[in-house]
């Protein structure tokens, strides 16, 4: 799921394949996407893989289910890959395209057009499911108003989801080895409020598990402000005392209020080292605020790969699996952005107050 933030206009079916790419992050490939269209914008974007042939699958209400709340809008179907079949008049994957708008219409959202294409490439031929012989070519995705508004709005387009991928490869384990030997002493000298799971380098709990530490604070706002100008990488140590502080899930939802404002740029660009920094299960408190991030900025892909990251790191990490039933059922980016602002006006300073019973 992802949200199209500029308001560009798309008028036909090479144009909508040129989008697709900085819609989802990445040129998809043995993909189906779905575009939610409104007045003629798009306003929901939703990919998943093409299932293997002769396999049961549930692509049709995968692409559905986050659907609900775009009723009465119209929806643009475009398959890239799977195939070759022999076009104009035989397409891959029709019969999976069928299911598909029987899926809409019963959600009512009804298809407009459904086309297939190879690539999401300058001059690949588009052809169109349901209308033989319509067809045309893709426009340089390089070249369009909407690439601009994304490089503009800070966005990078990926050649591939593998590619978009790598961006969060965990790093090299003696580095990681390293760290959690940092942080087995940090918890032993100073526990954080909560507990984690067994085998966890963090263990413990702290006198007040409802505040943030003011050290806690000071530090992760020190080091969000840094990361938009910092040029190296964060040390072993900076790396451990982040994920120690990080390790209490206070702390943790606290630094949600990073994740918009003007300090959003700089605090995914904390969350992303960090995530490739952090050994696990400490790694999957900045992967769920680094899906948070990009989920409120209407990145679904790069959010599902963050949450991918975090359940490895953590199964049953309680931030992780909230965001993934948001990011499933289709949960629009502005109540996510609501909810971080609402985080950042709390006082994490002081424990809530208990009402006096009457």
């Amino acid at each position: 799921m992802t949200k199209l933030l500029p308001p560009t206009r798309l008028r036909d079916p090479g144009d909508l394949i040129a989008a697709v790419p900085h819609l989802l992050g990445f040129h998809p490939s043995d993909s189906i996407v779905v575009l939610v269209a409104q007045d003629h914008d798009v306003a929901m974007a939703v990919r998943v893989d093409l299932p293997p042939p002769g396999v049961p699958n549930r692509v049709a209400r995968q692409l559905t289910a986050p659907l609900a709340r775009c009723r009465g809008s119209d929806a643009v179907v475009v398959v890239v890959g799977g195939g070759s079949g022999d076009p104009p008049e035989d397409l891959p994957h029709a019969g999976l395209v069928d299911e598909v708008d029987d899926a809409l219409l019963a959600a009512d959202v009804p298809l407009l057009v459904a086309v297939w294409t190879r690539a999401t490439a300058k001059g690949e031929r588009w052809f169109d499911y349901h209308d033989v012989g319509t067809s045309g070519t893709v426009p340089d995705p390089s070249s369009t108003a909407l690439a601009a508004a994304s490089a503009a709005d800070g966005h990078v387009t990926y050649a591939s989801r593998e590619a978009m991928g790598e961006l969060l490869t965990p790093d090299p384990p003696e580095a990681l080895s390293r760290r959690t030997a940092l942080l087995n002493r940090l918890s032993a000298d100073s526990p954080p409020a909560g507990s984690a799971p067994a085998g966890s380098a963090v263990n413990g709990s702290a006198a007040d598990p409802a505040t943030v530490p003011a050290r806690h604070r000071e530090l992760i706002h020190a080091e969000v402000v840094r990361a938009a100008t910092r040029k190296r990488p964060l040390t072993d140590e900076e790396v451990a005392d982040l994920a120690h502080a990080l390790s209490n899930p206070v702390t943790r939802d606290a630094s949600l209020a990073y994740c918009v404002g003007e300090l959003a740029g700089s605090a995914e660009v904390l969350w992303t080292e960090l995530t490739r920094a952090c050994p696990a299960p400490e790694r999957a408190e900045p992967a769920s605020l680094l899906a948070f991030c990009a989920y409120a900025k209407g990145l679904g892909s790069l959010a599902a790969l963050a949450l991918d990251r975090a359940e490895e790191a953590h199964p049953g990490h309680r931030l992780t699996e909230l965001l993934r039933a948001a990011l499933d059922f289709g949960l629009p980016p502005d109540q996510l952005r609501g909810l971080a602002e609402r985080v950042a006006e709390t006082d994490w300073s002081t424990p809530p107050t208990t009402p006096t019973p009457p």
